[in-house]
């Protein structure tokens, strides 16, 4: 007969690999329930990276966040914007068109899985961006145009006034 080790080494009954299944006598079931409230950190105007994907790497703000998931994505997501092309450095000796050309900031729009972001301590309030996208918005790409477009507005007048910095720099890995 073998003996089961606890902790130390893996389950050796078929009753610990049951009670390990998340069953509510179990006591790691506390621990999934604390996991599962942890995701509360993506409210909106959290400032995130994301980790996988043709965005990968790039910075993001919470617009809206579904910690239960919906019917078409059953899982914890956020609807996010980002930058998906930096600006470019500055100096004082540049013209000013110089300077706007080098100011401009290409974004992009998603619904990311939480499993694919990374919460910074960063926030970033952007009150005009709420309205602009929904749900609806990625069913249709003129609405997605639109609304891309309201982001790039927000974004440049924000990187313009030199508020959060941090958000509007290359992130270097």
């Amino acid at each position: 007969m073998v003996e089961s080790r606890g902790s130390q080494g893996p389950a050796s009954t078929a009753d610990e690999i049951k009670l390990r299944s998340g069953k509510k006598d179990h006591p790691i079931y506390g621990q999934m329930l604390i996991l599962r409230n942890w995701f509360t950190v993506y409210k909106p105007g959290k400032v995130a990276v994301v980790l996988s994907g043709r965005q990968a790497g790039k910075k993001v703000v919470v617009i809206k966040q579904s910690d239960d998931g919906t019917k078409e994505r059953p899982y914890p997501h956020a609807v996010v914007a980002g930058i998906e092309r930096y600006p470019l450095k500055v100096t004082k000796n540049m013209g000013k068109k110089r300077i706007a050309r080098r100011s401009k900031v290409k974004p992009f729009i998603k619904v990311v899985n939480y499993a694919h972001l990374l919460p910074t301590r960063y926030q970033l309030e952007l009150e005009s961006l709420k309205g602009s996208v929904s749900s609806e918005t990625f069913k249709e790409p003129t609405q997605r145009e639109d609304a891309k477009k309201a982001i790039k507005k927000a974004f440049e007048e924000r990187y313009a006034k030199g508020n959060n910095r941090w958000f509007f720099s290359k992130l270097r890995f």
